[in-house]
């Protein structure tokens, strides 16, 4: 308690800070009983909890507006001169939702009051935004299992849910938009993740106790909210009240109530430790009545607990040196150790290799790897949790007029965390420590009853730091996981500073919003994630991508080869691959390997809007908006950055212009990289144009119906994600090098000799250090940032039709449209190009399909017939008397499926393919479609976009007693060309072909076709006071009343997945493409027991055989097809029931206990995202290795609440 005692005292030490918080509003109209209007009617806006007061006078037209509301309950009092005064008591304001309470007044003296009453209210009459509020009194009853406030927005129509702290892009994919978009602030002050931006997520973690309110607009957020084209959420933080109030509480899981994962079940293992206590106490009240309030919360988490992974690993087989594979017949052959001595290489197995191998524990999962040589392992280790949190706010009315209110609101946290570890046995892989803490505060003044400012400031930090278990350059054994853990250190504090301010204005039947928001966010990152090299055994790293490992065996089914490949490096111990990491200062200094690489980030951000909602008449509101954004490049505050002497896009645009004239990558020029001190350039330019307007319409035939309609223009957040990019290798200062492929063979390759031994001369030497610098012709891997990217922009469209029904029920219907434009992808700049040949016309993608398919019917070379292109592109290839169309049809058979490395022999020059030695180049000389540097640049470039289009159907009740019920539909689609947000790797979401990106096009990894949810809040009608045994005795209402039923439930159907092929690149140099579906039918079912070569267990498909066999392998410049399957959706129920026991000394004092059930039924949906879909992985094809939500979980609550 000391911590919060202190924080409480730093709070109040801060009454010289302004700033202002996340609010409401509530207006209407004052008629007589004609309906006739009644001007100049004075109006008073109590706050109950609180006692503070606002007044207004209702316009000549009857309008009023409270504007810059705390939320809270409030009673409204209505005067006027020859009428009765009405009092609207237990008004329930929600923030960042507009109320409209009209008020009919009674002939009569207007010292009698009558109580007017007043449901809460479900109608939006003011504008199209479209979301949901929910109050204290459900977050803090629902069973939520993460307690994540921020969670609750996966309960809204439109956003898709796989699991609670799911780091999964999908999940959090709100109408279409991606998951990275969401803005998530705390009492109107930023609280997102800077870094990683995942969805759900604050990072101050705000405790079901400590929130007032929850409010998001997942769709056509109004200007004065609308930072990003996700969701909006804002939360309020609870204040103290004139009366004292507050709770202590206790959360209990055991692992005697929880059942096991469905694959640790199956594989044998025992279920994983869960020992769960959650506890807190909060406290609420005045310190000055009236005028004062605190409000503090505090709570721990300890979990004692398991985790559990799964890890690749070698067959018991393998570790003696023994591979099999499938044959075309069917059966299984064997391959010993004398074999390969004798057929591939003499020097045989490596026995270093092989002692690593027998390391790993026995396998114990044949639904992992691909049966025979690759196998799983899956196990349960300790991984503990301990955090402690602590929340303050303080109130304070300045005036006795009630014009300023200050608040001042802190936040500390502090988490340890332990992960997995590699192996059974072994340390963890890493340990997190957080101390994320924040401040704000808020100042709301009330100049006259028509101008209102609200001024804000926040600072919020993250601090956070994971320790890795490795500090030291490693070889790994390609398709196994390493045996010890390869996790890194790294550390970051990321302080935000918000500043805003608000201005409203009542005019008439205008109320004008008009005001800005300036961020500073700054990154202090120090990272190991790229100070070490690294090397592999990688089999497609050897000449003709490893064929001469499986040459041997000609009776093997082509299903096979790749992993048969790798399998075969791995236990030769060919070390093939070496990757090497070099980090430079701008001033020349190459840092040393294993040192940090440390470095600053900032961005800032500038937002200004004005607003005008017009209250046309009773029955129509128009609301019009505009919001402008200035985020100015991230930077590097030291220097230490550079920039491409051509602009990567340019460079990109001018390799197509090449091509399409027939002309060499040669003459696109070489990359160099300039300092910014030096005349260089922004990582990207300052884009000046960010107008976004808005609009929207609504209509109230009747007091009980609106019909609305809006759209809106909003321009994504970017900007911050791309500092981790850039961060991870900095182009430039960074630079990841890989030798050359396709140079070494089984006789050259050297040999493995232990784990953190890199053998000499793998690995690139450095490139010059001294800035300018000219990247070095090493035919690199490697990725950086587009610096022509532009900011993606979205708009977003809806109509809908809302009507309430009587006893509580309110339900609307609703088009929801998206169309994302410019959105950010990751692009291969170096790709080698669709070269065109000026005489035919033809291009290289056409030209080489034409011979992939002559490949793939078989035709012998005296059967192939000259093609204009390979004739007039290769004129002097005609090695042997053949013709130049008949060798290169040779050299892509000798490559068969990858197609990439028979045009890298045909075009790369003396170190690599080496075409001018072998006689082999195009008449433009080496480097005509490929470029000397890059064989693989990835970059973000603004060149993506999508659609999003959904029928929504919302249905909600409000019980007078503060019970809801929320029903949520929606039929939607989504298409995009890449589903990936900015915190992707250099290689995911990648458009493989950016030639021709619409190839790329299909529906969403998050498309859900169906999408329900609900959730609800039950008071039984038992007991003293409620409708059935109103009148009983308390001991009878000690056993039947206070009863409580709560409870979520999701439902989606199946998401989309794609089947591919891993170990050949017909397109891309570095990405392996989807498979091509033959247009054979394929059935797909929820099997949980599937047969599929040599394993069994759930799968994806009835019959797996007939399933591969409705693959092939891609054609050159294709891309296979994308997410033309689907498997299994998300089904989950979550229970409470609870019972309240009323202390006898105090009614307003009880004890609740809690039964939470999580995954109630135990339902296992499996997730796509872990389907062996590799063709070339046949005796695993179709197998699901995990599940898509977590098994049953008991939580039992004890709670005292005053």
């Amino acid at each position: 308690m000391k911590q919060l005692l202190s924080l409480a005292l730093l709070l109040l030490a801060l009454p010289a800070l302004v700033l202002s918080q996340a609010t409401t509003q509530v207006s209407g109209v004052v008629t007589d009983p004609s309906g006739a209007v009644i001007p100049s009617a004075s109006l008073e806006l109590e706050n109950i909890d609180t006692a503070i007061k606002r007044s207004a006078n209702a316009d000549a037209s009857g309008n009023y507006a409270f504007l810059q509301v705390v939320p809270g309950r409030y009673r409204l009092t209505v005067k006027a001169s020859g009428f009765r005064t009405a009092t609207v008591n237990d008004l329930q304001l929600l923030v960042n939702n507009p109320s409209t309470i009209n008020v009919k007044l009674e002939v009569g003296q207007i010292t009698e009051t009558v109580a007017v009453t007043s449901e809460a209210q479900m109608l939006n009459t003011t504008d199209a935004s479209v979301g949901n509020a929910i109050s204290n009194k459900p977050i803090v009853q629902l069973p939520l299992n993460a307690r994540n406030i921020v969670g609750l927005l996966a309960l809204q129509p439109g956003v898709v849910y796989t699991r609670d702290g799911d780091t999964d892009s999908r999940n959090g994919a709100v109408n279409g938009g991606k998951s990275d978009q969401a803005n998530v602030t705390l009492d109107g002050v930023d609280v997102n993740d800077q870094m990683d931006r995942q969805a759900f997520t604050s990072v101050l973690r705000m405790t079901p106790d400590s929130v007032q309110e929850f409010r998001v607009v997942t769709l056509n957020a109004t200007a004065d909210q609308g930072r990003s084209s996700g969701a909006q959420v804002a939360m309020v933080t609870k204040s103290g009240t004139n009366e004292l109030h507050g709770s202590t509480y206790w959360y209990h899981r055991n692992t005697v109530t929880t059942a096991n994962d469905f694959f640790l079940n199956s594989s044998g293992v025992a279920r994983q430790k869960l020992i769960r206590n959650i506890y807190g106490a909060s406290l609420g009240g005045p310190i000055i009545k009236n005028r004062f309030f605190l409000f503090g919360n505090y709570e721990g988490r300890k979990d004692a607990r398991d985790g559990q992974a799964t890890r690749q690993i070698p067959s018991m087989n393998m570790r003696q040196g023994i591979l099999q594979y499938r044959t075309t017949s069917g059966g299984i052959a064997t391959v010993t150790p004398a074999d390969i001595a004798r057929l591939l290489d003499p020097r045989g197995v490596n026995q270093a290799a092989l002692a690593d191998m027998q390391k790993y524990p026995v396998p114990n999962d044949t639904s992992i790897g691909d049966g025979l040589n690759f196998v799983g392992l899956r196990f349960t280790a300790p991984t503990p949790l301990r955090w402690n949190n602590y929340i303050a706010r303080a109130d304070y009315l300045l005036d006795s007029s009630s014009k300023h209110t200050l608040f001042v609101r802190g936040n500390l946290q502090n988490d340890n965390e332990k992960g997995m570890p590699q192996m059974p046995g072994l340390p963890p892989n890493t340990v997190t420590l957080r101390n994320n803490k924040g401040i704000a505060v808020g100042l709301t003044s009330l100049f006259k009853p028509t101008l209102i400012s609200n001024f804000r400031y926040g600072l919020t930090r993250v601090g956070a730091e994971n320790s890795g278990i490795n500090n030291f350059s490693y070889v790994s054994l390609r398709s196994l996981d390493q045996f010890f853990g390869t996790g890194r250190s790294f550390a970051n504090i990321i302080p935000v500073h918000t500043f805003a301010e608000d201005m409203n204005w009542i005019k008439g039947s205008h109320t004008v919003q008009f005001g800005g928001v300036f961020r500073s966010i700054s990154n202090r990152r120090t990272n190991y994630g790229n100070s070490f090299h690294s090397a592999s055994a990688n089999a497609s790293w050897l000449t003709g991508s490893g064929s001469g490992l499986n040459a041997p065996f000609p009776d093997m089914a082509s299903s096979q080869i790749t992993l048969f490949r790798h399998a075969m490096a791995d236990v030769m111990g060919l070390v093939t691959q070496g990757n090497a990491q070099y980090n430079y200062l701008v001033d020349g200094t190459v840092l040393a390997n294993g040192e940090a690489v440390r470095r600053t980030f900032r961005s800032d951000e500038y937002e200004f809007y004005v607003q005008d909602t017009w209250k046309i008449s009773r029955q129509v509101t128009l609301t019009a908006g505009l919001r402008y954004s200035l985020m100015p490049p991230i930077y590097e505050e030291n220097g230490q950055q550079v920039s491409p002497n051509i602009p990567i896009g340019d460079w990109f645009n001018l390799r197509g212009a090449l091509a399409q004239q027939g002309r060499s990558q040669m003459e696109a020029g070489r990359i160099s990289f300039v300092p910014k001190d030096k005349g260089g350039r922004d990582l990207y330019a300052f884009h000046k144009k960010n107008w976004a307007p808005r609009l929207a319409l609504a209509y109230s035939p009747t007091q009980r119906t609106t019909i609305r309609a809006g759209w809106g223009m909003f321009y994504d957040l970017f900007g911050s994600g791309l500092m981790r990019s850039y961060d991870a290798t900095a182009f430039g200062l960074s630079n990841s090098l890989t030798n050359p492929a396709a140079v070494l063979t089984i006789q050259t390759a050297p040999r493995y000799t232990a784990l953190n031994q890199i053998p000499a001369g793998l690995l690139p030497p450095a490139p010059p250090a001294t800035f300018p610098a000219t990247y070095p012709d090493l035919f690199a891997i490697t990725n950086g940032l587009d610096d022509t990217l532009v900011p993606p922009y979205t708009m977003t469209m809806n109509f809908s039709i809302g009507h309430e029904f009587g006893n509580g029920w309110f339900i609307q219907g609703s088009y929801v449209g998206r169309q994302s434009r410019r959105s950010l992808i990751r692009r291969d700049a170096a790709m080698p190009t669709d070269l065109k040949d000026p005489a035919s016309g033809q291009t290289y993608f056409e030209a080489a399909t034409q011979i992939a398919r002559l490949v793939n019917a078989e035709v012998p070379t005296a059967g192939v017939p000259r093609i204009p292109y390979w004739e007039n592109m290769y004129p002097n290839y005609t090695a042997g008397g053949l013709t130049p169309t008949q060798n290169v049809f040779n050299r892509f058979r000798a490559n068969q499926y990858d197609w990439t490395y028979a045009l890298y022999q045909m075009d790369t020059g003396a170190g690599q393919g080496n075409c001018a030695g072998a006689n082999r180049c195009s008449k433009l000389g080496p480097y005509a479609y490929y470029h000397p540097q890059f064989s693989y640049l990835s970059v973000f470039s603004s060149v993506g976009g999508g659609n999003y289009h959904a029928a929504q159907v919302n249905a909600r009740k409000r019980f007078s007693n503060g019970d809801t019920l929320d029903f949520n539909y929606t039929y939607g689609k989504s298409i995009d060309l890449r589903s990936g947000t900015e915190r992707v790797g250099s290689s995911s979401y990648v458009l493989w072909n950016p030639w021709q990106p619409g190839l790329m096009k299909g529906v969403s990894d998050y498309d859900t076709t169906h999408l329900f949810s609900a959730m609800g809040v039950y008071n039984l009608p038992f007991g003293k006071g409620r409708k059935f045994g109103s009148a009983m005795p308390g001991w009878a209402d000690a056993i039947v009343g206070g009863w409580q039923i709560s409870g979520l439930w999701r439902w989606s159907s199946g998401f989309p997945i794609s089947v591919f092929e891993t170990g050949l690149w017909p397109t891309n140099w570095n990405n392996n493409n989807w498979a091509l579906w033959n247009g054979t039918p394929v059935k797909t079912t929820q099997n949980k027991n599937m047969s599929s070569g040599t394993s069994s267990g759930p799968g994806l498909f009835t019959d797996p055989e007939r399933a591969l066999a409705a693959f092939d392998y891609e054609l050159p410049g294709g891309i296979g097809t994308r997410n033309g399957l689907r498997g299994d959706g998300v089904f989950n129920i979550d229970l409470n029931v609870a019972k309240r026991f009323t202390m006898p000394y105090a009614e307003g004092h009880s004890i609740q206990l809690r039964w939470e059930t999580f995954n109630l039924t135990n339902t296992a949906r499996f997730d796509v995202n872990s389907l062996s879909l590799d063709i070339s992985s046949a005796n695993t094809f179709g197998r699901y290795s995990s599940t898509i939500g977590e098994p049953r979980i008991m939580q039992f609550g004890l709670r005292y609440e005053f």
